[in-house]
């Protein structure tokens, strides 16, 4: 057993200003004057200063000794520096992620190495991580956009009330069109401002009118008819085929952002934010290459991570605000979507029949060789268009192919410019292997069901407990179709200690009453 080793000096030192009071023992009445004479003395610490200490720390020092003896009276060991808690490895992985994506905070950081299984689940906090970035270098922060506006806040009052869209400049990739050559790729995006579900959101290497269609219509299939859009300003927003889009659907006119106010379009301009720092960044920590792999990733970024994500202003998940208004969802059918988004425009062929649609180009027939017409097709489908000459429709035709007449040139294979070290962690392609697309409409089908479930329980509950003679079908659908979904049991204790109070046969209105005041709008 190893020997104990000596008291330090100071311990001793301690001693001996408290040995007087130890043998003396004072009485009650005396021991704060016995205190303050050891204060008044002067005494020589160790490297020879001249100091005093206070009544109230003789006194500890006193408490301490009788509870622990000598030992008690030394120097608690200082911390050691640094950060304790994690291993080398651990700390490197937390400085590696900061490294592969600067732009990453501190809860995200967290969030992807317990996600990804790479640390034990709470064992990273919030200020451990934040010390270990500070002592390598890497805590700085980025300062983000900021407005002096002081807007008013706005929130629609249910799921499609209103949808906001704008556009989002993203990551450069590889252009498949020009080899060696890198391309800036667009996100077109709708959120729904009661709930800020992300929608629908699609990446490509054009903000152009059909782009922003597709990525429109998809948000219409999956979430059904919007009451009013509100846009940028920008000139697919603002083109006579998108007014004709919102007018055919929803006999409205589009919102536009007021000029050089963007701060306007205020929960599109937010979520913009979040998706560079939470998606955009982190495509420079993954293989992604092709604007299929980026919207593969992004989809599943909006499904596991966006939509499922507690909002700051809401307290809830964007996807269980949305569900839990599924009764004012109207779908739309697939016949009526094409119809509203047919395109139509004018163009003029050559001497060959041939015209040129969005840089590709179709071929008539000689009939109509020379001669205006109009071309209606599906942005989304644009291997086949219909051409109408007048109000006739006169064929179908599909992108014309060329054929060369002789060997084309060969062209020297660009050389692969060297690539910089592959970060560690790829959390989009985490995702991407965890998502399974939502079905939509189901999803909506059961959140209606169980909708209805608690409303009939509802019901049922004010029809057994309320007098026939008052009970009204009418008021109580009316009353359950404004401040719905309402939990049963809740209900119930209310009904019962009404009917306790004043009877059953009270008029319907004062148990409605009595349970809007007690339970509010929502269960």
């Amino acid at each position: 057993m190893p020997a104990k080793p000596p008291p330090s000096e100071m311990a001793l030192l301690r001693y001996k200003i408290i040995s007087a009071y130890l043998v003396l023992e004072p009485p009650r009445g005396q021991r704060t004057a016995a205190l303050q004479t050891l204060a008044a003395k002067t005494w020589t610490l160790p490297d020879g200063r001249q100091t005093e200490f206070a009544a109230e720390t003789i006194r500890v020092w006193v408490r301490q000794f009788r509870l622990g003896g000598l030992d008690a009276l030394e120097d608690a060991p200082r911390a050691r520096p640094g950060v304790q808690v994690l291993d080398d490895d651990q700390k490197d992985l937390v400085c590696q992620l900061k490294r592969d994506v600067p732009s990453r905070s501190l809860d995200r950081i967290i969030d992807i190495a317990e996600e990804m299984e790479l640390v034990p689940a709470g064992l990273l906090k919030r200020s451990t991580v934040h010390r270990v970035l500070a002592a390598h270098g890497l805590s700085e922060r980025r300062a983000g956009p900021s407005s002096t506006e002081d807007l008013d806040r706005f929130e629609a009052a249910f799921p499609n009330e209103l949808w906001q869209s704008d556009m989002l400049k993203g990551p450069w990739l590889p252009d498949p069109q020009r080899g060696g050559k890198m391309r800036q790729a667009w996100l077109h995006a709708f959120i729904d401002d009661h709930s800020r579900l992300l929608l629908a959101g699609r990446w490509a290497f054009h903000s152009d009118l059909p782009t922003l269609e597709l990525v429109f219509r998809e948000a219409l299939r999956r979430h059904g008819l919007p009451r009013k859009v509100y846009y940028d300003n920008g000139g697919p927003y603002r083109s006579k085929h998108m007014h004709q889009i919102i007018a055919v659907l929803s006999n409205q006119k589009p919102i536009y952002t007021p000029p050089r106010r963007p701060e306007g379009h205020g929960k599109i301009e937010a979520f913009n934010r979040l998706c560079r720092a939470a998606f955009v960044d982190e495509v420079a920590a993954s293989p992604i290459t092709t604007l299929d792999q980026l919207n593969l990733a992004f989809a599943a970024w909006r499904d596991l991570k966006y939509n499922r994500r507690t909002h700051t202003e809401t307290g809830q998940a964007p996807w269980d605000r949305w569900r839990a208004g599924a009764q004012h969802i109207e779908h739309v059918g697939e016949r009526f979507l094409v119809e509203a988004f047919l395109f139509r425009g004018s163009r003029t062929t050559d001497k060959s029949g041939v015209l040129s649609l969005f840089g590709t180009k179709y071929q008539v027939g000689p009939e109509l060789a020379r001669k205006k017409v109009e071309v209606r097709y599906d942005p989304e489908r644009m291997e086949t268009i219909e051409v109408w000459h007048g109000d006739t429709f006169q064929e179908r035709v599909k992108p014309l192919e060329v054929h060369p007449q002789r060997r084309p040139v060969q062209k020297k294979p660009v050389e692969p410019k060297p690539s910089s070290p592959s970060p560690r962690v790829d959390f989009l392609g985490h995702l991407v292997a965890m998502h399974e697309p939502v079905e939509l409409e189901d999803v909506v089908e059961v959140a209606l069901r169980e909708r209805e479930q608690l409303d009939e329980a509802v019901y049922d509950v004010l029809r057994t407990r309320i007098s026939p003679e008052t009970f009204d079908d009418h008021e109580v659908r009316e009353f359950l179709g404004r401040y719905g979904p309402l939990e049963p049991g809740a209900v119930q204790d209310v009904v019962d200690l009404a009917v306790e109070m004043g009877g059953s046969d009270q008029h319907i209105h004062t148990f409605l009453r009595a349970i809007r005041a007690a339970i509010g709008g929502g269960a």
